[in-house]
């Protein structure tokens, strides 16, 4: 049972456990009865992301490691594990842990962690701290309900006390670089937006992603980049711009209209990893996905899945991830179909083949994957 000492109160429950490893000191649990937390021995200079840098965002069940190998093959160099729960980490839940495997030839991996109860935060970051990772993301953007609606993600960004508490924590217990990814919190008026990045800031976070949507937009509706603009106007920190980027133009467009040069890419590179090669700043254009590209890809993408998770469970997987592929490219709803009841190799060899023989009306997506 949670005592009425503790810095949290029943209204911010857990996401994951309910019961807590080891309670934290109230006295230094409080952002009130402690000193602003400071990185310790962290180089500011030069900054996590260079100039012009394109991230490919954390995506639950989707960035795992085919995921980013797919990405990396066209370009992505910075790229972050599926966000993987406090909770989840703190009672050393397996399936957190194999959220947190770093491929053999990945130069560049960051981890982000999602929760609201500091002393289950703590217990992550220690855990985290025996793993490799260049940069350590908190999350306070998510908009799903079953997140927010236990006070984390976007939610705990709107209560600011609690937020910059749970982020002095990770600032202090870190060995990695501590940043964080939020949301526009108002629409109209930047001031409330402006004012969380700059407390995140004093807390010691090192770069901060700021998708130009709101909790209520989800991740429909247009892209408040005024907001966003101001943010990084008013911080020192780099700031990545983040929200309807799935082709080359819509980066331009998002980098002229934040002023930030640096973007996170999320929906858009679902079954289209060629994104990176698109959206280079500066570079010639990218000549079109063919077909033989196209097939190739999906399935490298896949049998990479079975191989790092087994034929069964990679093959469910996968499912989504080849219907990633197919929307928004004109193939017969009938593929689309027989992807969605994919159970083994077999079947997998035979809608390949079919595939191939198949051409899409238009192999150069754009916008979002369809319902996705």
């Amino acid at each position: 049972m949670i005592q009425t000492s503790t810095f949290v109160n029943l209204r911010f429950a857990c996401i994951c456990g309910p019961s807590t490893p080891q309670p934290l000191n109230p006295e230094t649990a409080h952002p009130l009865n402690r000193p602003t937390a400071q990185p310790l021995n962290r180089p500011t200079a030069p900054p996590l992301y260079p100039e012009n840098a394109l991230v490919l965002a954390p995506l639950c069940g989707y960035t795992d490691y085919p995921f980013r190998q797919s990405c990396r093959r066209y370009g992505c160099r910075y790229a972050f594990t599926p966000l993987v729960e406090a909770g989840s980490l703190a009672y050393a839940n397996p399936t957190g842990e194999a959220l947190l495997y770093r491929g053999p030839d990945e130069e560049w991996l960051g981890v982000q962690l999602l929760g609201n109860r500091p002393e289950l935060i703590e217990a992550a970051v220690r855990r985290l701290n025996d793993h490799s990772f260049e940069l350590l993301d908190f999350n306070l953007g998510c908009p799903v309900p079953k997140v927010t609606k236990r006070g984390a993600g976007v939610a705990l960004a709107h209560e600011l006390e609690l937020a910059v508490g749970c982020v002095e924590i990770l600032v202090r217990h870190s060995r990695f670089p501590v940043t964080t990814k939020t949301r526009v919190l108002d629409a109209v008026d930047p001031a409330p937006t402006v004012r969380l990045a700059q407390a995140l800031e004093a807390a010691g976070v090192q770069a901060l992603t700021l998708h130009g949507r709101t909790w209520r937009q989800i991740y429909s509706g247009p892209v408040h980049s005024h907001v966003v603009r101001a943010v990084r106007e008013s911080v020192r920190i780099p700031v990545i711009a983040n929200g309807g980027v799935f082709d080359a133009a819509g980066a331009e467009m998002l980098r002229a209209a934040t002023g930030c040069s640096r973007l996170m890419i999320a929906r858009g590179a679902i079954g289209n990893p060629w994104i990176f090669r698109e959206t280079v700043a500066g570079a010639a254009p990218a000549p079109p996905v063919t077909q033989a590209e196209l097939t190739g890809e999906l399935e490298t993408h896949v049998l990479a899945m079975v191989a790092h998770h087994g034929e069964g469970y990679g093959l469910r997987l996968a499912r989504k991830i080849i219907l990633g592929y197919l929307k928004g490219r004109g193939f017969r709803h009938s593929l689309k179909d027989a992807a969605a009841h994919l159970a083994d190799l077999a079947e997998f060899y035979r809608f390949m083949e079919q595939l191939r023989i198949e051409p899409g009306l238009c192999l150069q997506r754009r916008g979002p994957p369809p319902e996705m």
